[in-house]
């Protein structure tokens, strides 16, 4: 019987892909041996360096121009290499280390392993090498060669992974190590040892790969989960990894390692030659030039991203996107405008590397390569695995089609299918998505205008177990975005932002699930007012709620997002059918969704003209709890740490308030109610306490007593009894609440000008963000000022130091006894990924109704000590401050002041700013913010 002939590794040298003369090298090296001298060594390196040079300077120029694609540059880069690392190999071996005598430990081999090893390269990608040794004890040949090879490569200024290794070193190591497994699937021969290289593939093939696909593909697959929950669990995040984050080039490497895991036929030699992967019926045609195109695309962006920091960066950073946008294509229009197609394009091709890594699991699974959870089958009652529904079959715990050319004859079989899976909990079938992918043109006027399809879709939002999880995989099917054209107009939309973390539609999707976990209870120890609510919410106001969280966004990137939003979502609800209750109520949250946040944030909720407006606008209790709930879902999908219980505070604060005046109980005139919450106080207090503390409460002004809880009250009176008892006239304290995440200082003192830029400074110079302040002022001139702090990771100030408050004490104390000591605001550090974002500076005022008070709404570009000089300005126009409400949104400051003329008591006639006060306030901060392009109100 004839003998098996040893498997031997994919020949692939790629030099003379590299654009170089590899020839010419080598003999150009061979005549600076030939010439010796003491500079033989200086000679070689610099001309190898001058072929690196010029072999990557041509590849930039081909690629910049388009001559070039990514697959095509990567691989370009890789055999650039090769003609210098062989080059250099050869002459190392025939000039510089010789040895007549060499024995068979002497044996070695020059292997690539990693991306170079694959013959994939980026700019500054590392070159990973494998030094393969005959004898693990070495030899001063081997030894020799290997260390003045690394000499020269370091020279030249390569990063080089290295390993000096025998065969069963590898063998066994690779058994122990998923990393170095991978690592040997790379595996390319460059130089030396043919036959010990090959015998090292033949033998890893038998001893190592052969029976064991299986194990090593549910290593993979938890390996690449593992990473996605790193790099945020989201292909949508707005700044992705190109190369570790979900749908980028790893999870392409993932499906490459396993085909050839699997391939024992040495069919695939190229990671891109997607004849093989249909060879192997990984894929089919169709799947496979999309496998192409999609890592083209992230190959082209890595590249680029390369080139352009001339370092190894892999994350699309906003500062990044902005010169990509217009190297990928993109080169007509607003910066902004070119981002936003360029990312979309991204995000697009990151959906793409998630439906390919579907279907080849599922023809692996088929293959009986791997189980996936098919165990879940097995687990589910019997009434879940038994579909009453002809059309869809339960396969390896996940839902399919029984017959996919039904849909064709019935498209409505498309939304059974998801509407079964929300119900029952269950995946859908990488063979479902394909077999719709194959057919999405039948998503058509008629298919969105069918009451079938309608009834279908509603039972999914009101019935799924999870409806998030179920309207994502409807996007990611394509049905979605095209059944709801609305909500395909965000598909993929990103947000060229530092508030926002994820793309539009993953934004929205996250709201549908973050209501969801509110009506369940699961979100109850945070926003408890709303949980209740939530749980007496009929049938009618969930679907209200969920095609409001659907349709809320869909205005995006056409003019007044909420106008045309509402717009759109009204179209959305008329061809949905459904009522005209449900769909006014619908428009109306889109019209208004952002209405809550911002007056909880920007606004003063202690004053009832506030709380009037907002409740007039308002309308109902119903359309508040509403609006209630779908703030509270919006501000927390928006990105990790946008959320805290702050926010929460004013926003249930706001709530309870509204609800008192829709309800009609707001019935205390502002003085009847701050002397009965004075009299409830002194009630709560020691009667000696309260004897001593009276005098100064009998001088806090109205909107003091109806600014603060009665627990916060009593906090404050301990604070005021322990100054007058120390006799003083000016004190500060720190209060850190962890839960809120917020540190409160308070600071009392007597009024003067420049009280509050001075405090300001004070902060600022101690590393605290103010995100809120309260500013309380007697007749007597008496101040109670409380600002709400944190740092710059949205975390209470001095969190974790206090020294840090310690710091933050003594500054305010000296700011409120008028002595500065010289204190600094740290100078901004300069940030690329802000300052790409484009902020247009704005200025208005309003006037508010009660009592006369001026408002002023200022939006610009963030920066230590901007609230300072903000205040110096107020301060310099003789202007006094009653509120500050302060909001961070990303790279955007937005904070609004409640000012009015000193000496005025409310409802005098100067008691409001005058045109020419507020003019000169708004050339000064005009340019302050910005010299240009300042957008007045």
């Amino acid at each position: 019987m004839a003998r098996k002939p040893k498997l031997k590794m994919p020949d692939r040298i790629l030099a003379n892909k590299s654009g170089l003369d590899g020839e010419a090298l080598r003999q150009h090296l061979n005549k600076i041996a030939l010439e010796g001298g003491n500079s033989q060594r200086a000679r070689v390196l610099e001309i190898l360096r001058q072929t690196l040079n010029t072999g990557m300077a041509q590849t930039e120029e081909l690629f910049s121009k388009g001559r070039l694609g990514g697959l095509e540059t990567a691989a370009r880069i890789a055999a650039i290499h090769d003609t210098v690392i062989t080059a250099l190999f050869d002459y190392t071996t025939s000039h510089e280390i010789k040895d007549k005598d060499l024995t068979p430990s002497d044996r070695f081999a020059l292997c690539g392993v990693g991306g170079y090893g694959r013959a994939e390269m980026a700019p500054q990608s590392d070159v990973d090498l494998l030094f393969l040794v005959a004898d693990k004890k070495g030899s001063s040949y081997t030894e020799k060669v290997t260390e003045f090879m690394l000499y020269m490569l370091w020279d030249l200024g390569l990063k080089v992974g290295h390993s000096t290794r025998t065969i069963e070193q590898c063998l066994a190591l690779s058994k122990e190590d998923q990393t170095i497994l991978t690592a040997l699937l790379d595996l390319r021969f460059l130089r030396g040892d043919r036959e010990l290289a090959d015998t090292l593939y033949s033998r890893f093939r038998k001893d190592v790969t052969k029976g064991k696909g299986r194990k090593y593909i549910a290593m993979k697959l938890e390996e690449r989960d593992n990473r996605h929950t790193r790099e945020g669990n989201s292909r949508y995040v707005i700044e992705p990894n190109v190369k570790e984050g979900k749908g980028g080039l790893r999870d392409l490497h993932v499906l490459y390692w396993i085909a050839r895991f699997l391939d024992s036929e040495n069919k695939i030699t190229d990671p891109h030659l997607t004849d093989s992967y249909v060879e192997m019926e990984l894929f089919d045609e169709q799947a496979a030039t999309r496998f192409k195109h999609a890592a083209d695309f992230l190959w082209r962006a890595r590249i680029w991203l390369h080139f352009i920091a001339g370092r190894p960066t892999e994350t699309l950073s906003f500062d990044q996107q902005t010169v990509l946008a217009r190297k990928m294509g993109y080169a007509s229009g607003p910066v902004e405008v070119a981002v936003e197609k360029f990312m979309r394009e991204y995000f697009t091709n990151a959906k793409e590397v998630g439906a390919l890594t579907r279907i080849a699991c599922a023809k692996l699974e088929a293959q009986k390569a791997i189980r996936l959870p098919a165990g879940l089958e097995a687990l589910m009652p019997r009434s879940r695995r038994d579909i009453k529904n002809k059309a869809l079959v339960m396969d390896h715990g996940r839902l399919n089609f029984s017959d996919p050319m039904q849909i064709r004859h019935d498209p409505t079989i498309i939304m059974q299918l998801f509407e079964s899976a929300g119900r029952r909990n269950v995946d859908i079938h990488p063979d479902a998505f394909s077999a719709i992918n194959f057919r999405r043109n039948i998503i058509d006027t008629d298919f969105r205008r069918d009451p079938k399809n309608s009834t279908l879709f509603q039972k999914t939002l009101l019935g799924a177990k999870a409806p998030a999880a179920t309207l994502k995989a409807m996007n990611e099917a394509g049905v979605l975005g095209r059944y709801l054209l609305e909500f395909g107009g965000i598909v993929a939309r990103t947000q060229f932002n530092m508030h926002h973390a994820y793309t539009v539609d993953e934004h929205t999707l996250r709201l549908v699930g973050n209501f969801n976990d509110l009506e369940n209870g699961r979100l109850e120890d945070e926003n408890p007012i709303i949980t209740e609510l939530a749980k007496t919410f009929t049938q009618e106001q969930r679907l209200i709620i969920y095609l409001a969280c659907l349709l809320h966004d869909t205005g995006k990137g056409h003019g007044d997002q909420c106008i045309e939003g509402a717009q759109l979502g009204r179209r959305a609800c008329r061809r949905l059918g459904v009522s005209q209750s449900v769909t006014d109520t619908v428009a109306w949250l889109i019209r208004r969704h952002l209405d809550m946040s911002e007056t909880a944030q920007r606004r003063d909720i202690s004053d009832p003209d506030t709380i009037a407006e907002f409740g007039k606008l308002v309308g109902s209790l119903e359309r508040l709890n509403l609006l209630f709930a779908l703030t509270v879902v919006d501000i927390r999908s928006v990105g990790p740490g946008i959320w805290n219980d702050w926010k929460g505070v004013l926003l249930r604060n706001l709530y309870k308030s509204t609800a008192r005046y829709l309800d009609g109980k707001e019935d205390l005139a502002p003085a009847a109610k701050a002397a009965a919450a004075m009299e409830q106080l002194k009630e709560k207090l020691p009667a000696e306490m309260a004897v001593r503390v009276n005098p100064l409460l009998e001088e806090m002004s109205q909107n003091y007593w109806s600014n603060f809880d009665m627990a916060d009250l009593i906090r404050h009176a301990r604070f005021f009894d322990m100054v007058i008892q120390d006799g003083v006239e000016t004190a500060v304290q720190t209060r850190l609440t962890r839960k809120r995440d917020i540190t409160e200082l308070w600071v009392l003192t007597h009024d003067r000008t420049g009280l509050f830029a001075d405090l300001t400074k004070a902060i600022s110079s101690s590393g605290a963000t103010i995100t809120g302040a309260r500013l309380h002022t007697s007749e007597e001139k008496r101040v109670m000022n409380v600002f709400y702090l944190q740092n710059s990771e949205g975390l209470a100030f001095g969190r974790q130091s206090s020294h840090a408050l310690e710091v933050l004490r003594k500054r305010a104390q000296a700011a409120a006894d008028g002595v500065q000591n010289n204190v600094t605001i740290p100078k901004p550090i300069a940030s690329k990924r802000a300052g790409a974002i484009p902020i247009k500076p704005r200025i208005r005022f309003l006037q508010n109704k009660l009592g006369g008070a001026t408002i002023l709404e200022i939006e610009g570009r963030d920066r230590p000590g901007l609230l300072h000089d903000i205040a110096s300005i107020l301060r310099d126009c003789d202007v006094e401050i009653l509120s500050a409400h302060i909001e961070v949104v990303g790279a955007k400051a937005i904070d609004s002041f409640y000012l009015c003329r000193p000496g005025f008591l409310p409802n005098d006639e100067g008691y409001a700013l005058s045109k020419s006060m507020k003019k000169i306030i708004r050339q000064n901060l005009s340019e302050l913010l910005s010299p240009q392009n300042v957008q007045a109100a």
